[in-house]
């Protein structure tokens, strides 16, 4: 990757942290992610591993789900802005805002 681009890549995840921590507050971000869940300790455990280096695959394990239950979930988090999807060769990743 050119390291211009690695740049810019780097300055737009920290905008965007900088933005959602704007926006959301860390019990509101728990909130969103533990709301009607069997297990919120486990779905709080997932939203930490989005952290654009592990696969949707790997996220579902980590809660105790199957990929398929995970992605809506994980879809309804990215139109709330809590997470966004980063593009790597490998497969969807996805990157939180901040640590919970």
């Amino acid at each position: 990757m050119d390291e211009d681009v690695a740049k810019i890549i780097k300055q737009n995840e920290t905008i965007i942290m900088l933005l959602g921590r704007i926006a959301f507050k860390k019990e509101e971000v728990k909130e969103i992610v533990t709301k009607k869940k069997q297990n919120p300790d486990r779905y709080v455990d997932g939203y930490n591993a989005c952290d654009g280096n592990h696969t949707v695959t790997q996220i579902a394990a980590i809660v105790g789900v199957k990929a398929p239950t995970l992605v809506p979930i994980l879809q309804q988090w990215e139109e709330l802005g809590i997470i966004s999807e980063i593009e790597k060769p490998g497969g969807k990743f996805y990157k939180r805002i901040f640590p919970i």
